[in-house]
């Protein structure tokens, strides 16, 4: 399964990328994506951030589809 990850803000920055695409062996939850996220990238332990599936924020159990784009989004700050 492949899908495409996408990064804003200060994840795009702490990370250096501002989108990568990933190979998974299987299907995952949200929860479980995440977790993965942050064995790769463990500096992002600290920092709280959305994600998004296919344009629609995403509850952590919500099932990742086949050829999805994730979006991993930090905080917004607004005025």
């Amino acid at each position: 399964m492949q899908i495409q990850i996408l990064y804003f803000g200060l994840l795009a920055d702490r990370i250096g990328l501002s989108s990568e695409t990933m190979d998974l062996t299987r299907s995952l939850n949200v929860s479980e994506f995440r977790q993965i996220l942050l064995n790769k990238y463990p500096f992002l332990g600290g920092e709280k951030f959305k994600i998004a599936i296919n344009q629609q924020l995403a509850a952590e159990e919500m099932d990742i589809p086949l050829q999805a784009e994730i979006a991993c989004l930090p905080p917004f700050a607004g005025g």
